[in-house]
């Protein structure tokens, strides 16, 4: 999951360090997995919900580059319990955008 520094500083602010949680590559900011889950995943639940990425708030839709759009992840075994509205549509939009404005800035 690609992080905001809005993100990165929400999360340092529940009093973990970015080097526990994050990692860089490509110009991006991600959340660091163990064994193929997110660092903040214990096995039931996510130990920092109420903090979460702004992408986790929006998954299990992300954006597609190939289409260049909005899609829901295939890969979530709850995939058809959600729908793409309008509204996490634009969300989606607005975060990628600000993700790549960030990326272009810090390089």
């Amino acid at each position: 999951m690609l992080l905001l520094k809005d993100d990165v500083e929400r999360i340092v602010g529940l009093g973990f360090k970015e080097t526990f949680f994050s990692v860089k590559s490509g110009g991006f900011i991600s959340l660091r997995n163990i064994d193929g889950r997110c660092v903040f995943h214990d096995g039931e639940k996510c130990t920092i919900y109420s903090g979460r990425p702004f992408g986790c708030r929006l998954y299990p839709v992300i954006f597609d580059v190939g289409s260049n759009s909005p899609v829901i992840d295939k890969m979530c075994p709850f995939n058809m319990k959600f729908s793409l509205s309008f509204k996490v549509r634009n969300e989606l939009s607005r975060l990628y955008h600000k993700l790549i404005s960030e990326r272009q800035a810090s390089v």
